[in-house]
């Protein structure tokens, strides 16, 4: 009969990452209320293992906020858009991908903050982990402009940094409209997609007609 082996033991980093996604998707849920207990189970270990890696579910519950903060996480699907697509294309999968983060992070900061949670802000690491990713997101989006350098106004850095300021306004927009509550009454048209920010920021709000016509005074 042969002799059955065991899976090799993970290592500390490798377990602590796996705990932390396992717990993600629970904090958006049910916030600091999330028990060790849920959190073993969605992770297939016993519940003393989480404490063998994280002090206390604080510590956890701040790990899993710097994951989510992490430069790490910075679009890493720009790099791997086709190069094919027109810039409009391009700029519309990439402004959903980032919306979508977003609203990810919020969501899971909303349900933190609603069940008591408060930000370790001691030795500033959630500022530069914030600003590493938006030099991060920036860098990248600056290769997405650079093969359309010679049709821009704006050097292809300068372009990007408007860029990420219309993805960052969309959520804006959606306040202003009632989207983010389920109970306003939004009237008929009145909703800013995404997909109008980024044609707004291609070709202008002006009809190109309108420029022709104005052209030719």
């Amino acid at each position: 009969m042969s002799q059955r082996t065991r899976a090799p033991a993970m290592s500390t980093e490798d377990r602590r990452a796996a705990i932390i996604e396992a717990t993600l998707p629970l904090l958006a849920e049910h916030g600091m209320k999330v028990t060790t207990g849920q959190i073993a189970k969605a992770a297939g270990i016993a519940e003393g293992t989480v404490f063998r890696v994280f002090a206390d579910k604080q510590e956890l519950i701040q790990a899993c906020v710097l994951k989510v903060m992490s430069p790490e996480e910075a679009p890493r699907y720009l790099e791997t858009l086709p190069d094919d697509l027109e810039l409009s294309e391009r700029l519309s999968r990439v402004g959903h991908e980032m919306v979508a983060g977003m609203r990810r992070v919020g969501a899971l900061m909303h349900a933190l903050m609603a069940t008591g949670y408060k930000p370790d802000r001691s030795g500033g690491q959630f500022h530069r982990s914030r600003q590493e990713s938006l030099r991060i997101s920036i860098d990248a989006l600056t290769a997405v402009f650079e093969p359309e350098a010679a049709s821009l106004r704006l050097p292809p850095r300068r372009a990007a940094q408007m860029f990420l300021g219309v993805i960052f306004s969309s959520q804006f927009t959606r306040q202003m409209t009632g989207r983010d509550d389920p109970h306003a009454a939004a009237e008929e048209g009145d909703e800013v997609t995404i997909d109008d920010l980024i044609d707004v920021f291609v070709h202008g709000v002006v009809k190109e007609e309108t420029k022709r016509k104005r052209g030719k005074r």
